[in-house]
C-alpha cells in the first residue's frame, strides 16, 4: 500500500499574523512570489475557493491546482484545475506524488492545523512597518493566519531551518523584507 504525501503548508505572514485583506496578500515580495514558485512546482496545490478567486481563477502552471469548495463546481477542461470538496480528497488526489502543498487561504490552514494534518510548514516572515500601522488601525480589514506563528513552532515539536537563497535580491522599493523559513514535524 502506498504510503500518504508528505503534507506540507506553504505560507507568507505579515506583521500581526495577516495573511491577506480582500482575497488578496496585502504586500507585494516578488522574493516570496520566487520562493513560492521554487518550492511548490511540480506538486499538488491545495487552495480555497475564495483564495483562488483572490488568483483571478488563474491555475498555477506546473502544478495540479486542487480547489476545495463547498459549493458545486462546473466541471473544467482543465487537466491542471480540479475541484473537491474537502481537505482528505486533495491528499486522497494526490498518492502518486511525494507531496501536497496546502496554500490558503486561512480556513484551510484552520482545518489542517486543526486536524494536525500537516508534516513541513514554509513559512515566509513579512516585515513591513507601514502594513504594520495600518493592520493596527483597521484590523477588521484583514485576514489572519489561524494561530500565531511566533509561538506555535514550539522546539518539542518542530524543528527550524532557515532557508537562504543566494540568487534571491531583496528589491528595496517594494518594501518587502522577508525571512524564508521551514519547519519539519518532529517524530517521537
Amino acid at each position: 500500500m502506498k504510503q500518504k504525501p508528505v503534507i506540507c503548508a506553504i505560507v507568507a505572514v505579515g506583521p500581526e499574523n495577516v495573511i491577506g485583506r480582500d482575497k488578496v496578500m496585502p504586500w507585494h515580495c516578488p522574493d516570496d512570489l520566487k520562493h513560492f514558485r521554487k518550492i511548490t512546482m511540480g506538486y499538488p496545490c491545495l487552495f480555497g475557493r475564495k483564495t483562488f478567486e483572490g488568483m483571478g481563477k488563474q491555475p498555477l502552471d506546473g502544478r495540479i491546482n486542487l480547489i476545495c469548495s463547498s459549493k458545486k463546481q462546473e466541471p473544467v477542461n482543465n487537466t491542471n484545475l480540479q475541484y473537491v470538496d474537502s481537505i482528505e480528497s486533495a491528499i486522497a488526489q494526490s498518492q502518486h506524488w511525494d507531496k501536497i502543498f496546502i496554500c490558503g487561504g486561512a480556513q484551510i490552514y484552520k482545518y489542517a492545523l486543526d486536524m494536525d494534518l500537516i508534516d513541513v510548514f514554509y513559512l515566509t516572515k513579512i516585515k513591513n512597518a507601514e502594513l504594520q500601522q495600518q493592520v493596527l488601525q483597521n484590523p477588521k480589514k484583514y485576514t489572519y493566519f489561524p494561530v500565531n506563528v511566533d509561538t506555535f513552532f514550539t522546539p518539542e515539536k518542530w524543528t527550524k531551518q532557515e532557508i537562504i537563497y543566494q540568487d534571491l535580491k531583496q528589491n528595496k522599493k517594494s518594501a518587502c523584507d522577508a525571512t524564508f523559513l521551514m519547519f519539519t514535524r518532529r517524530t517521537i
